[in-house]
């Protein structure tokens, strides 16, 4: 039987659905790279994607010519540049820089860093990246937990009074180069297309942060958040990094990295989002209902039922062995037979990344990159120091192709986070949003009790609890937040209620609150989890 599968793209981007290729693979081969066909996560669609492609998110297939850097960039590597913004382009409260630091002589990584808006001085250093692979940071900049949010008409941006700056230093970086306002010097060369060159990239970036842009900030706590493709990276880049360190390679960053923050984030693509979905859209009343707004009906839950036991064999062959073209079999089979079932009403129905919700199809993305038309402005560019228009997108599509035909989008990052938790004192906080369709919490669950540490018997064993926040705009009453376990001071899990792909943004003041006790700026006579 022919099939073929969207590769996890989508998982991968926040909040933006990426582009989605589906390798052409018959039962028992292989999968092989395909040309891309459309946007969304797992659901084919038939002919003209491209036009679709046009009508979901116009700068697909139409991207402008770059602009120009600021002179200074590209000079040699370790090469900076650092300019202090003021409150007219993001109403922060804070100081504020943006810059770029050149990671090599044809890569260059830009950056926004935004002081504390409580005690700098002290206060962690906290690093944000969403995923893609090819998000930009700007997206958990201006619609998640970044001091300034973008006005729903994209022309000014307004304070965010629950912004993570309250309580840390926050670093939003875009990368790989290519991505967002990074840029490659030779544009022809497309960027990085694995794990391991990022890292390299991310850890000689923060080595140049800390050791001589910002040198103030190099003894503060440190840590690192990652959105959705984020939990594919973050763990990678902190096991090259710390394995780095331990073998004493000049030029590496000499951070202790205190933790890391997985917000609704893939370790596993397979298993958080195809093996969760029937878990997620097939919960039924006793009526014969739907309990999720958006879920399956009855037949596609039977169908999607029989797949499972084949899904979830692929893909522990593919955990065992870490072979791209395993694991890309793995995903080719779950997609079509699972993840495709969402297809017959995703384009003007279904969003992926939040049950609750219903597109009508006008606004791309549901309007989740309106962002786009700020950063392309005169008046913005003009105040980071670009020369000439720069065309900034959300989405770098062609660096995320690069990706997915490279193999490395399917592997998972299983053993690092092992790694991470046995040979390190770095912990882990997994942050997701009980609304979320793409990283489902039902998947996510299977993926965290499932995974190998010294502590897995007690983590599987731990009841999940519910959690509550002090709701400011209701009194400060008490308000149910979600469910969450945690297990020796290094594995937290926390589901978030009403929330989808982008929990922090969707949650802002419970979210934000569950992270400042994780930072340790609050502690349990606040109400903390942890």
């Amino acid at each position: 039987m022919h099939f073929s599968r969207a590769a996890l793209a989508a998982i991968a981007a926040s909040p933006a659905l990426s582009q989605l290729v589906r390798p052409s693979v018959h039962r028992g081969q292989v999968a092989t790279h395909s040309q891309p066909e459309h946007l969304g996560w797992g659901p084919r669609y038939g002919a003209n994607v491209e036009a679709r492609a046009e009508r979901l998110l116009p700068s697909f297939g139409s991207q402008k010519p770059l602009g120009t850097l600021p002179s200074t960039a590209f000079a040699t590597p370790g090469s900076f540049t650092v300019r202090e913004q003021k409150e007219d382009i993001c109403k922060a409260g804070s100081r504020q820089w943006t810059g770029w630091i050149d990671v090599s002589p044809e890569k260059s990584l830009f950056y926004w860093f935004f002081e504390s808006r409580d005690d700098p001085q002290n206060d962690p250093v906290t690093v944000w990246i969403n995923g893609g692979p090819g998000g930009s940071s700007m997206m958990g900049l201006f619609a998640e937990i970044g001091p300034c949010l973008m006005e729903k008409e994209g022309s000014e941006t307004v304070r965010n009074e629950h912004s993570w700056t309250n309580f840390a230093n926050v670093l939003f970086i875009d990368q790989p180069a290519g991505v967002g306002f990074s840029r490659m010097k030779n544009s022809t060369l497309g960027g990085p297309d694995n794990e391991l060159e990022a890292a390299r990239d991310f850890d000689r970036f923060l080595s140049i942060f800390f050791a001589d842009a910002f040198p103030q900030y190099a003894h503060n706590p440190f840590h690192i958040a990652g959105e959705s493709f984020g939990g594919r990276y973050v763990p990678g880049f902190v096991d090259y990094t710390t394995k780095q360190q331990q073998r004493g390679v000049p030029g590496t960053m000499s951070n202790k990295i205190d933790s890391i923050i997985l917000v609704d984030a893939v370790l596993d693509m397979t298993s958080s989002g195809s093996v969760g979905l029937y878990d997620h859209m097939c919960r039924f009343n006793e009526d014969g209902s739907n309990a999720v707004r958006t879920g399956f009906n009855q037949t596609v839950c039977e169908q999607i039922e029989k797949a499972v036991p084949e899904c979830e064999k692929l893909q522990k062959m593919c955990l065992d062995s870490y072979d791209s073209n395993l694991c890309k079999y793995a995903s080719g089979f779950c997609g079509f037979y699972i993840d495709d079932m969402l297809e017959p009403a995703d384009y003007g129905g279904r969003f992926l990344y939040d049950d609750r919700i219903v597109c009508n199809g006008k606004q791309p993305l549901c309007n989740m990159t309106h962002s786009d038309w700020y950063l392309n402005s005169e008046r913005v560019q003009k105040a980071l120091g670009l020369e000439s228009h720069w065309s900034f997108s959300s989405i770098n599509y062609d660096l995320n192709g690069r990706w997915e035909a490279s193999g490395d989008m399917f592997v998972p990052n299983v053993r690092e986070a092992t790694y991470i938790l046995d040979e390190t004192s770095t912990r882990i906080l997994v942050l997701n949003g009980n609304n979320d369709i793409v990283v489902n919490t039902e998947g996510q669950k299977r993926v965290y009790d499932s995974l190998p540490w010294t502590h897995q018997a007690k983590y599987r064993m731990t009841k999940f609890k519910d959690w509550f926040w002090s709701d400011g705009a209701n009194g400060n009453k008490m308000k149910k937040g979600g469910e969450f376990k945690a297990v020796e001071d290094k594995l937290a899990f926390v589901a978030v209620d009403n929330a989808g792909h982008t929990s922090p943004g969707d949650q802002k003041e419970a979210v934000g609150f569950v992270v400042k006790c994780w930072l340790g700026k609050a502690g349990k006579e606040d109400g903390c989890l942890f």
